[in-house]
C-alpha cells in the first residue's frame, strides 16, 4: 500500500471506520448474549450471561433426590461450564471475524 496515494489512505481509513463499527456492533451483541447449558440429558440446566455469571439454573426433580447430592454437584458442575464453552464458542463466532478483517488490513499496510 502506498500511503503517498491519497486513494490508499482514504481506503485505509474507510476501512478502519469499517472495523470500528464492526466491532463495536459485536461488542453490543455479545453484551446482551445470554446463553444455556444441560448435563444430565437437559436434567440440568445452567444460564450464563456475557459475563460468564450463573443467572439461572434450573433442576428437574429427578436428579434432586436427597440420596444423589453428589451425582446433582457434578451436574450442576457439568451444566455451568457447557454453558461458558458456549458462551466461548460465541465470543469467537463474533469477534474472530472482526479480528483476522483488522489482521488482514495491517498485512495490506505492512506489506
Amino acid at each position: 500500500m502506498d500511503l503517498d496515494d491519497g486513494s490508499d489512505l482514504q481506503k485505509l481509513l474507510d476501512n478502519t471506520l469499517r472495523l470500528q463499527q464492526n466491532l463495536a456492533e459485536a461488542r453490543q451483541e455479545f453484551s446482551a448474549l445470554t446463553v444455556q447449558g444441560t448435563a444430565g440429558g437437559g436434567a440440568v440446566r445452567a444460564t450464563v450471561n456475557s459475563k460468564g455469571v450463573l443467572t439461572s439454573l434450573e433442576i428437574t426433580p429427578a436428579v434432586a433426590a436427597p440420596d444423589n447430592a453428589q451425582g446433582l454437584a457434578d451436574l450442576v458442575v457439568s451444566a455451568v461450564r457447557d454453558a461458558q464453552h458456549a458462551l466461548a464458542t460465541r465470543y469467537e463466532e463474533l469477534f474472530v471475524p472482526v479480528l483476522e478483517s483488522l489482521d488482514s488490513q495491517l498485512g495490506n499496510f505492512t506489506g
